[in-house]
């Protein structure tokens, strides 16, 4: 996928949220170690990334595909990619793919000869989207601490079978994920959410979710990313909203300021000590803090940067 520099931050924490409870959601018996490059470089390939792809314990490789159409040439591609992966690294590969509720019984070995390929695959047709929404509505509004399980079943509530349309069912995921109360979670259902959709939506749906989205915690991140971004590249021609407006922003604001927001968005204060502390910050340990941030348990983990 082809994201632009706003949106990266965003993005590469889902996949590190991704990482550390996918496992475990999807029934997988190994253990991730980290996340892995997608795309394959000097590679002919017609399609060469894929959607996540991570090291395990075993030394190979742990390979996800979302597919929300069932076309003939999909495992052909798949094995394109994993054989060319394999002849790059020596990894084995092991794939899964996550079908959307209107998938079911796919084809899921080829045999070319000497090449035995076989993928598994993941029915989200067999979870009960509207009882998983209804649960999660139970405990976010109890207050109720969500484990990793509950935030990727709250992101995969689109796909799953449900009496509802997918885009309703998105913008009702969204909008029970701005209801959570801790700002961690909140955060990781979203960035989850935005980086996923980006998959699952068709524009129509797209449009909506932007519109959604806006509105919510991780739109006001992505509009500070962009802010960062305008401080950094000034009259350089943006192409998203985050982009354009900061622009505009970032030249009457330091990057020690958007810090200081960011942290009240995360923590709810900041104290003037710390504040004073962060604006005498070096720009290289600022943009460090604004990478690391949502690492951050604490407020007082930033003295570890003073």
């Amino acid at each position: 996928m082809d994201y632009n520099k706003v949106e990266d931050a965003v993005l590469k924490k889902a996949m590190e949220f991704f990482k550390d409870n996918a496992v475990s959601f999807f029934g997988i018996d190994t253990r991730i170690i980290a996340s892995a490059e997608t795309e394959i470089k000097n590679i002919d390939i017609k399609t060469n990334y894929t959607d996540y792809l991570f090291y395990t314990e075993d030394g190979g490789y742990l390979h996800f595909e979302f597919q929300t159409t069932n076309k003939k040439d999909d495992l052909k591609r798949f094995l394109y990619y994993d054989v060319s992966l394999f002849y790059k690294e020596g990894r084995k590969v092991r794939t899964l793919v996550i079908y959307s509720s209107g998938i079911e019984n796919v084809e899921t070995y080829i045999d070319a000869g000497t090449i035995k390929y076989d993928i598994e695959a993941f029915y989200m047709k067999n979870l009960n989207g509207d009882e998983k929404l209804e649960y999660l509505r139970g405990k976010i509004s109890k207050g109720e601490k969500l484990t990793g399980e509950d935030i990727l079943t709250l992101t995969f509530l689109p796909l799953m079978r449900s009496k509802k349309n997918k885009s309703d069912v998105t913008i009702e995921s969204i909008e029970l994920a701005e209801r959570i109360p801790e700002s961690n979670e909140k955060l990781q259902c979203l960035t989850l959410l935005y980086a996923l959709f980006d998959k699952f939506g068709d524009e129509i749906s797209k449009k909506k979710f932007k519109e959604v989205v806006t509105m919510t915690e991780i739109g006001k991140m992505i509009r500070e990313e962009g802010i960062k971004e305008g401080i950094k590249e000034g009259k350089a021609k943006g192409i998203e909203e985050g982009k354009l407006e900061g622009i505009k922003e970032g030249k009457a604001e330091g990057k020690s300021e958007i810090l200081i927001k960011l942290l009240i968005k995360k923590f709810k204060s900041v104290s003037e000590e710390y504040k004073e502390k962060i604006r005498k910050l070096p720009e290289d340990t600022i943009d460090v803090i604004a990478t690391d941030i949502f690492d951050l348990e604490d407020i007082r983990d930033v003295e570890k940067y003073f």
